[in-house]
Parts: structure tokens; C-alpha cells; sequence
């Protein structure tokens, strides 16, 4: 209804009655503007157009309680808004969004400042009358569930038990025979019902943990992983406002603070600061890094109003442009609601809790643009030490390549006998007490211009905040010191300001010498985490206190006992004391330290730390084990919720791949366990990638890759110093991270040198081709080393499963596809059913044959009396075979692949007469010429040369050849023919052990080749098409080749695929259900 009055611009808003769409959307608070803007507005109807300034409130049209929502009782941005429930991003409501929202942007009247204050109201009110808000339902709402009649039952029980122990008491010995009695049968009546009850509660659990996997499975798992965090912030209001006004009141507020004289001076910059306003692809951009799951500022506008309504993007650019040139910031861009985050169980004092502050989204992306240009600016004129400071800046793995050096020029120390004094120091409260007049000293000895300068500050001169809790929310509050966290332009800023103090620091020592005449910086710093390498004790007491001086120049303050230090002199670990402003820090003989994500202790090695991941990953794996969900969603919460976490102290610490393997046995245990299938089964067959895939890796290959990588970022590194140092990567003796790095990167350039190679039967570009060696990016190289590591872990498999005589049979199956088992795929399939293709895959499953092997059993089939293995029991049973077990299967296929093939038939009958006999081919095109129109069809089939094809399958009823075609006894399983064309298709399904699949083929082909030359004599020609889907769900090429040539191509040919796989599978498993079964039901 809202374009009804919105349509025709702005004459929309001299209509004299608006809609009530119109009239809630635009109505609301009205606030005084200035004359020009109040003259304009007397043109117009009393529903004008107005837009928030100031926190007060102007009379104007109210809107009744019915079309007021209940929950807008704070309007002045204050505190959190519900989320309204946007559609999905792939939903077409965005267009009819885009247009609407748009129309009513757009004619807001007033300056830009004005139109981006009342912006996100606007969108947020639209949004919320559209598509609805997300109910919030408190605990204390709740109202309490009432007990069941079994509890009644229970609970009336209990006090009767009571009573006649009483009355057993008092009674005499006669009656106490009879109240025994009583006490018998409540006893049991009691266990009857506790039984049930106790099953009640555990199925309503089970239901709980599948509905909340469903629901978000990552917050499910991570919910697993994370100690349990909970609790209620217990401080009255009057207490939080005066901690937040104590931590972020500045007194010195207005003292300027000067960069120390000392401090080497920076050359002029090269290039130049981008000062014109955003450009509609920066903001773009900026929108497109952004993620869609990032939580709304106060006024409750996501990232996906901008992400999926480009029209409302391009206005909020408009304004932007504006507000740049006039060095405005709208004040709903300096408002930050925030919440408290307990961080331990039962956490109560505010000590023990943190806050999270929410921008809106707007001012979001108007200064990641900013941030944008100023990282350009630093990058291209070198005013950030990359290789001391790698924080703020992209393009560098920072606790990596530290992490690296670090423990690098450690063991160095070790092992080459020298000395090296390490510091590793903490600032209190570094975010949260930097100055802001410290911030703008930094933006001005880097050189930024003031126009941009001048901006920052604006914005932080008003940038205030509340904190929501469940009982109350704070007034506003001034952050008058410290950055915001959740800013896109703060991060930078601090990284700005922590680059002055390190330049004003480091050099008063040198650093120690590399190789090829370069120094290592003596100063190691990501954010305000520092670390100190130096060879000397007077060096690392000079370059310390000089740290600590210029720390306290700017206010800031430095934690002693938060600090470490490490001293190796002639090799060995020494108690050398350093001290910070005279007190001493602790060294890691006496306490350890985690730095960068990475734990430095008395004995400087990662032994305890090995043992430390092993005691990790069973508790993760026992914790899963505890949830009531079914064994197939818990190998995905190991996949995606265990191994990422573990992935990154096996990257850090030196750990051997032996050990590694130890662990990897251990997850595979329990993979198996969740899985159903025996602990016999190779860890080949569990995560290879043969002709069975299944959707997860081992530990031992993504140890592999990560190594990998990690030698990979080492050496292809944009930073000079951390390629000189080449710190060593190291993971035992038995595999060594560089040397199979330098072997994948052999293969690849012997790849280069051969050139793209076809592989199998595909034609010319069919195989999708991969980035050469010698032209990819360094991203593009690290995923080349990797995929390369992965194929050679791959090869070792397949050598490994070659030499295997049970589970290794699959190398031997010739003609058949590749089956890979998606995550959507196992979470469709029932347990007992993943558990068989499995055990069928790999012979595993416990045939007569299997337990004679185990456990000496009798391995007689219960049916033939003859020695029965699974080949048997699912193709070689004579029984089976004459009670008609087989065939049935066999129908079952059929009648799958001949829906496939009618609805293809039917399709191609209903197409126009124009299309018929329109079959494209891909025409040669000779060497130095090129195709100049290319028409393809794509549903190309060999049906497309008629227009009258019938089909008869041989189901329900005896199949009659077509005797126009030819007399004959035969009864192939489907017959396709075209009277006009005379072409005929003949289909032979057979559904044979896998082993068999390229004799079956040769078989049925022989079968009906008099019959062509038969036909042929009579005008027809018939092409014969032997298909074969083995028996434990595996297709054969000849089956997909068929789909292909009747038109299945895409994803219709993997969805019919998949369906004819998925009914061998079942029906080969009923087969196996009842397999001791004398008398044959089908299912």
C-alpha cells in the first residue's frame, strides 16, 4: 500500500489523508529543523516528512495502541531492538524491499545528516510492520509446566510408602505380613512407573538435542566444546554506571600528548591520502566483506538490508558522500548498545563479566571504507613495520609467522649454545586505556591529512554507549578513553598509535643477525601483544626501559606480573630477573606463558603439550559421545566442531607424526563405534577417497596439509626478515613438512611441463582446468601445495588398499562410478542402512563365511547349505534365485530407471515439431580458425530425432517384443522405438555383484546382437544398451552414459543416479535382512 502514496515522488506527500501504511512508516517522533527546512514543510500536508536529531521529543501525530508496537516504549535508540525477521537472501521479497524501501528513502526531506539519522528508523519500522519481529520469551515469562498424571501417580505413591512404613512400625507381627505384602506391590508399581518416566525424560532429550542441532549446528557443537559460561549480572545500576564512568572517564582529556622527540623521523609520503568522497564500489565492497550473521546496532538494521537491496545502498552512499565533505557524523553513528557476556559458570560481579558494544551498520560501513584508505596509505609509503607489527594490516599471517620466529630463535639458542633473552609483555587494559589525544598525536606524525583527521575525532567526541541487562539498561555513557570493540576504524587507529611507541622504542638496540647481513627487529609485536628478543642483558634492560617510559608517556600502563621472560646463555635456561618500573617479572621457570596462542613453559619444549592435545581430544570425544544424538550427527560435530580445534596447536607445536597417528586411532575408534561399523575396518576405507568417499577427513592428512601450509606461508611471505630467519617446521623423523612441500611443488611444475591431460573418456575441455605453477598467486600456490599433498596422501592409501585381500577389492572393480556419500545424504539415511554400505563395501558385514574367520562358526547359507559369503547371499544363491529374491531386486531397479527414461520420453513427445530432428554436434574447428556461432543444444539426446517414441518395460506383465520391429522370443527389460524413424533403443539391466560388472555387459551384449542384424534386415536399426547397477548400490559407467544420451545432464543426472543407487542399496539390504529367512516376502 505504501506505493500507492509514495509512487509519483514527492507528490505523494501532499495527499491530505494518507494510508496507515504510510502514516505508521513515516510518522513518529518530530523534531524541530531549521526555518529553510520548516518553510518547505509548510508547503506540504500535516503528515510531513521529518527527521531525529537530538534525544527529546516533538508533538506530533501519535499513532493508536493497536498500530504502536508494544515493545517501542524507549524510542531514543536506547538499548536493543527485537530482529525482524528479513527473508532468506535467495528470496524474490528483496525486490519488492528494494523498490519499496527505496521510494520512501528517497523522499525524505532534510540535510544528509538529518536523512541518515531517521534512515535506519525508517527501514527498521518498515521491516518490522513487513516481515514481523522474532519473539523474545523470558524465563521469568514462562509460566510453569504442570506435572503429568504419571508424576501425580508417582509422587502419591512416594507418601503412601511413607505411610505404610509408619503404620510397619506400629503394627504387630501379623500385620506386618500383610503390609510387606502392600509394600511388594508398591515397589513395583513405583519401578513401572520411574521406568517410564525415566524414558519420557530421555526420549524429550533426545528431541531437545536433535531440535537444537537442526536448528544451528555449529552453536550446537561449539555449545560441546566451550566450557559452560552462565549467570546473572547481580550489581544494581547506580553501581554499574559509576565502574563504566570509572573506567572510561578521562580527566586529561584535553591534554595533548607529544610524540617523543627521540623518535626517528619518517620520510615524506610517496603516495598520497584519497581524500574525495566514497565511491559507490568501495561502499560495495566494504557491504560485500561484511557478514550477513553480524549482529544490528541499535537501531536493528543488518548488514542484509544493504547486502540484498542495492537501491538502498546506493541512497545511504548519496548521503555518505555528503556528510564527508561537510565532516558530519550523524549521531545515530556514535550510539552503541551493548549487552554483558559472563565469562565463567555462575558469574554474578561484574568483574565477571564483559561487554560487547553494537554499532549501527551504517557508520560501520562509511569508516571501513576510511580504514580501507588509510591501510592503503600506510602499506604503500611503509609507515608500519610489517615485520615487527602485523596486526591491522592484511595480507600477513601475524601470530603465525611470530609464533615461528620466536620459537625458532629458542631452539637455535638450545641447540647452538647461545644466548637470547626473551620478554614477553602485557599492557593493562590496552584497548580500553589508550588516549584519544594519543590516537590523533599518531594520525598526525603518520601525515594524515586533517580533513581525515578531523573526521576521526568528530566521531569519537560524542561516541557513546549503554549496556542492556535483563533487568535494566544504562543511560548513555561517554567513552572518553579507550577504543570500541566491534569499530572499523578503532583497530587501526590503536595499531597507528602502538607503531609510535614501538619506533620510539626499538631503536635504542639491535637487533640479532640473520643471514645475508640482516638483523632480526628486536621487537615483536601483533596489537599490543610485545615480545623483546635480544642476545645481551644490558640490550634487553635498556630497549625494556625504554618501552616502559614511553608506555607511561601516554598513560598507559604496563602488568608485571601479567609479563615473562625466558634467558638461555650458552644454551641453557637461566632465572635472570628484568624489571618494570622495579618490580620483577615472573620467568617461565616459575610460571608459564601463553603468548599468540601459543604456551612457553620451564622446559621450552611440546611434550607436555602433545599430551595436553591427547587429553583434549578424548574429552571432546567423550563429551559428543554424551549427547543424545544419533552416531551419524556426531561424526559431523567431530568433523566440524572437534578437528578445527585441534588443528591449531598441531600447527604451532612440534609435534611428531607418530604421535599424531596415536591420536588419529583414537578418533577413529569412536568414529567407527558412531558409524556402526566393526574396529577392523582400515583407516583406508574410513577416510580415503576410493570408490566409496565419505564427507570427512583423518587427523593424520589434515596435520599434513596445515604443515604444509604453514612451510608454505613461512616461505612465500611478503615480509623479507621472517624469509630470511626460515624458521624450521618440525614434525619427526618419519615425514618432513619441508622436503614434501618441495615434492608437491616438483609435481607441479612437471605438471606445467605436460599441460593439461584428459583422463578418461572425456572429451577436449571437459576437465575443468586448475591455475599453472608458474602464473598463480601465492594464495593460489598454497592451494595447489595442498591439493598436491592431499593426492600424495591419497596415493598411499591406494598403494596400502592394493596389498589388502578383503578391503582392498574395490581397486580391482573396473567400470563403475565413483559413489561419494554427501553430509545431506547421511543425515537422510537411516542407521542401520549406513552401517550396511559400509560393511557391504569393504566385506565386513557378519556373513556366515566372516564369522567362521572370527569366531570358527558354521559357515553354511541358511538357505542353500553351501559356504556363504555376502557375494553369495546378494548373487549366488540358488535359493534365492528360485524363490525370486533377485528379481525382485532386480524390478525394483527397473522400475526406477524406467520412470527415469518415461518422464525423458514423455518430455521429448510434448516438444514442438519445429525442435524435432534438431540434433546439434560440436563441429570440429581446425587448427588457427575459430567456430563462429556455436549451437548446442542442451538437451541433445538421441531422442530428439522423433517425435512418436513408445516404451514397453518388462514389469506387471510378460514383455512382447514389438513384432513390427522383429519376431523374437527375447525379453529384454525395456524396448524404446519411434514407428516413423524406425530407430529402436533396446535396454538390458542387470544388477550383478560388483566384480562382475564388465562380464555382465559383455554378456548381455552378445545376447541381442543377432537380433540387430534381424532388425536390420527389416528397415530398423537398433542400438543395444546393456546398463548394470552393481549390487551394493554402485553404478556402472554404462548406466550413466545412457541417462547422458536420453538428455539427463546436471543435476537432474546426480539426482537419478543417486535414486537408482539408493534402491540397489535398500533392496540388497531386505536381502540381507532375509538372508536366514526360509520363506521369501518381499518387502
Amino acid at each position: 500500500m505504501v506505493l500507492r502514496y509514495i509512487k509519483d515522488g514527492r507528490n505523494a506527500l501532499k495527499t491530505t489523508n494518507p494510508g496507515p501504511r504510510i502514516d505508521r512508516i513515516l510518522s513518529g517522533k518530530r523534531l524541530s529543523q531549521s526555518d529553510e527546512t520548516q518553510r518547505q514543510e509548510e508547503t506540504h500536508s500535516p503528515q510531513r516528512i521529518s527527521t531525529p536529531g537530538k534525544e527529546e521529543e516533538v508533538s506530533g501525530r501519535t499513532t493508536s495502541p493497536r498500530q504502536q508496537p508494544a515493545h517501542r516504549k524507549k524510542e531514543n535508540m536506547q538499548g536493543r531492538k527485537p530482529l525482524v525477521k528479513w527473508p532468506k537472501s535467495n528470496s524474490k521479497e528483496w525486490e519488492t524491499i528494494n523498490t519499496e524501501l527505496s521510494l520512501i528513502l528517497s523522499n525524505i526531506i532534510g540535510s544528509a545528516e538529518k536523512k541518515l539519522e531517521m534512515m535506519g528508523d525508517l527501514i527498521y519500522r518498515y521491516g518490522e510492520e513487513k516481515c514481523g519481529v522474532k519473539g523474545q520469551v523470558r524465563k521469568n515469562d514462562m509460566l510453569p509446566t504442570p506435572k503429568s498424571r504419571r508424576l501425580q501417580e508417582i509422587q502419591q505413591l512416594v507418601k503412601e510408602r511413607r505411610r505404610l512404613k509408619k503404620l510397619w512400625r506400629k503394627a504387630t507381627v501379623e500385620d506386618r505380613e500383610g503390609i510387606n505384602f502392600l509394600q511388594e506391590d508398591l515397589k513395583h508399581r513405583l519401578s513401572k512407573l520411574r521406568r517410564a518416566e525415566s524414558l519420557r525424560i530421555r526420549r524429550k532429550k533426545k528431541e531437545k538435542a536433535r531440535t537444537d542441532f537442526y536448528k544451528d549446528p555449529f552453536k550446537f557443537v561449539k555449545g560441546i566444546c566451550t566450557k559452560e559460561k552462565s549467570g546473572f549480572l547481580k550489581t544494581s545500576k547506580d553501581q554499574v554506571e559509576e565502574h563504566l564512568r570509572t573506567i572510561y572517564t578521562d580527566e586529561k582529556k584535553d591534554e595533548p600528548i607529544v610524540v617523543p622527540t627521540d623518535i626517528p623521523p619518517i620520510s615524506p609520503p610517496q603516495h598520497q591520502f584519497d581524500i574525495s568522497p566514497p565511491k559507490l564500489k568501495e561502499v560495495r565492497q566494504a557491504v560485500k566483506k561484511a557478514r550477513s550473521a553480524s549482529a544490528p546496532g541499535p537501531n536493528g538494521v543488518p548488514y542484509s538490508i544493504y547486502k540484498n537491496a542495492p537501491d538502498v545502498l546506493k541512497i545511504l552512499w548519496k548521503n555518505m558522500k555528503v556528510v564527508w565533505d561537510k565532516q558530519i557524523i550523524p549521531k545515530a553513528w556514535r550510539r552503541a548498545g551493548g549487552v554483558f557476556i559472563p565469562k565463567e559458570k555462575n558469574s554474578t560481579t561484574i568483574e565477571q563479566f564483559r561487554q560487547i558494544n553494537l554499532l549501527n551498520i551504517e557508520g560501520k560501513i562509511f569508516f571501513s571504507v576510511l580504514a580501507q584508505r588509510l591501510t592503503q596509505y600506510l602499506k604503500q609509503n611503509h609507515f608500519i613495520d610489517t615485520s615487527i607489527q602485523k596486526a591491522g594490516i592484511a595480507g600477513f599471517s601475524g601470530c603465525l609467522e611470530h609464533n615461528s620466529i620466536i620459537w625458532h630463535q629458542i631452539q637455535s639458542a638450545k641447540r647452538e649454545g647461545k644466548d637470547l633473552h626473551v620478554l614477553f609483555l602485557d599492557l593493562a587494559n590496552a584497548y580500553g586505556s589508550i588516549p584519544h589525544s594519543f590516537l590523533w598525536a599518531a594520525f598526525d606524525f603518520f601525515q594524515v591529512p586533517t580533513k581525515i583527521t578531523n573526521l576521526v575525532k568528530h566521531y569519537f567526541q560524542d561516541l557513546q554507549f549503554c549496556l542492556t541487562t535483563s533487568g535494566f539498561t544504562t543511560s548513555w555513557q561517554p567513552l572518553e578513553v579507550g577504543i570500541m570493540a566491534g569499530c572499523t576504524i578503532s583497530p587501526l587507529a590503536f595499531t597507528m598509535a602502538m607503531e609510535v611507541i614501538i619506533r620510539a622504542s626499538k631503536w635504542v638496540v639491535g637487533g640479532e643477525r640473520l643471514q645475508g647481513n640482516q638483523r632480526l627487529p628486536p621487537i615483536q609485536a601483533y596489537m599490543d601483544d610485545l615480545t623483546t628478543l635480544t642476545t645481551t642483558v644490558p640490550c634487553t634492560k635498556r630497549l625494556l626501559e625504554k618501552l616502559y617510559q614511553n608506555i607511561i608517556r601516554v598513560r598507559m600502563k604496563l602488568k608485571p606480573n601479567k609479563c615473562r621472560s625466558i634467558s638461555i646463555v650458552k644454551g641453557q635456561v637461566t632465572d635472570q630477573r628484568f624489571y618494570v618500573g622495579g618490580t620483577p617479572v615472573p620467568t617461565v621457570l616459575e610460571m608459564p606463558v601463553k603468548s599468540l596462542g601459543r604456551w612457553y613453559d620451564a622446559k621450552l619444549k611440546d611434550t607436555e603439550q602433545f599430551e595436553q592435545i591427547k587429553i583434549d581430544t578424548s574429552m571432546y570425544m567423550e563429551r559428543i559421545n554424551k549427547t543424545l544424538l544419533p552416531g551419524k550427527l556426531k561424526v559431523w560435530c567431530f568433523q566440524f566442531g572437534i578437528l578445527p580445534r585441534l588443528l591449531w596447536p598441531l600447527t604451532v607445536y612440534d609435534i611428531p607424526i607418530t604421535k599424531v597417528e596415536k591420536v588419529e586411532r583414537l578418533i577413529s575408534i569412536q568414529l567407527k563405534q558412531w558409524l556402526g561399523i566393526p574396529r577392523c575396518l582400515s583407516s583406508v576405507g574410513l577416510y580415503g577417497h576410493g570408490k566409496l568417499e565419505l564427507p570427512f577427513t583423518g587427523l593424520v592428512e589434515e596435520f599434513k596439509c596445515t604443515k604444509a601450509r604453514l612451510v608454505m606461508t613461512i616461505t612465500e611471505s611478503d615480509d623479507a626478515v621472517v624469509r630470511t630467519a626460515a624458521p624450521r617446521v618440525v614434525s619427526g623423523r618419519k615425514w618432513n613438512p619441508s622436503e614434501a612441500v618441495q615434492s608437491a611443488k616438483s609435481a607441479l611444475y612437471f605438471r606445467d611441463v605436460v599441460g593439461q591431460v584428459q583422463h578418461g573418456r572425456a572429451g577436449f575441455g571437459l576437465i575443468p582446468k586448475t591455475p599453472l605453477w608458474h602464473k598463480a598467486t601465492s594464495v593460489q600456490k598454497r592451494q595447489l601445495v595442498e591439493e598436491e599433498v592431499r593426492r600424495q596422501e591419497e596415493g598411499e592409501r591406494h598403494a596400502k588398499a592394493v596389498s589388502m585381500a578383503k578391503q582392498g577389492r574395490w581397486t580391482n572393480w573396473e567400470g563403475l562410478e565413483k559413489k561419494r556419500l554427501s553430509w545431506r545424504g547421511i543425515w537422510q539415511m537411516e542407521g542401520a542402512r549406513l552401517s550396511f554400505v559400509l560393511r557391504a563395501t569393504y566385506d565386513l558385514v557378519p556373513s556366515p563365511q566372516n564369522l567362521k574367520e572370527w569366531y570358527g562358526e558354521d559357515p553354511a547359507c541358511s538357505l542353500c547349505k553351501v559356504p556363504a559369503s555376502l557375494r553369495h547371499i546378494l548373487s549366488g544363491c540358488t535359493t534365492s534365485l528360485t524363490q525370486g529374491r533377485y528379481t525382485w531386486r532386480h524390478n525394483q531397479v527397473l522400475r526406477e530407471l524406467a520412470a527415469i527414461l518415461e518422464q525423458r520420453r514423455t518430455t521429448t513427445n510434448n516438444l514442438p515439431q519445429t525442435l524435432i530432428g534438431q540434433v546439434n554436434f560440436i563441429n570440429f574447428v581446425p587448427a588457427g580458425q575459430r567456430q563462429e556461432h556455436r549451437t548446442i543444444s542442451k538437451d541433445a539426446s538421441i531422442l530428439q530425432s522423433a517425435w512418436d517414441w513408445k516404451l514397453e518395460v518388462d514389469l506387471d506383465k510378460k514383455l512382447v517384443f514389438p513384432p513390427e520391429i522383429v519376431a523374437t522370443t527375447l525379453r529384454p527389460d525395456m524396448v524404446l522405438w519411434s514407428p516413423t524413424t524406425k530407430l529402436a533403443y533396446v535396454v538390458e539391466l542387470t544388477v550383478p555383484w560388483e566384480e562382475g560388472v564388465e562380464e555382465a555387459y559383455e554378456r548381455k551384449k552378445n545376447k541381442y546382437s543377432d537380433l540387430t542384424a534381424e532388425a536390420s534386415q527389416n528397415g530398423w536399426k537398433i542400438s543395444i544398451f546393456p546398463v548394470e547397477v552393481g549390487c551394493r548400490g554402485f553404478v556402472a559407467i554404462s548406466t550413466t552414459s545412457l541417462l547422458r544420451k536420453i538428455g539427463v545432464k546436471g543435476r537432474s543426472l546426480q539426482q537419478a543416479v543417486k535414486s537408482i543407487s539408493s534402491i540397489a542399496e535398500k533392496s540388497s539390504n531386505w536381502l540381507w535382512i532375509k538372508c536366514k529367512d526360509p520363506i521369501w516376502a518381499a518387502r
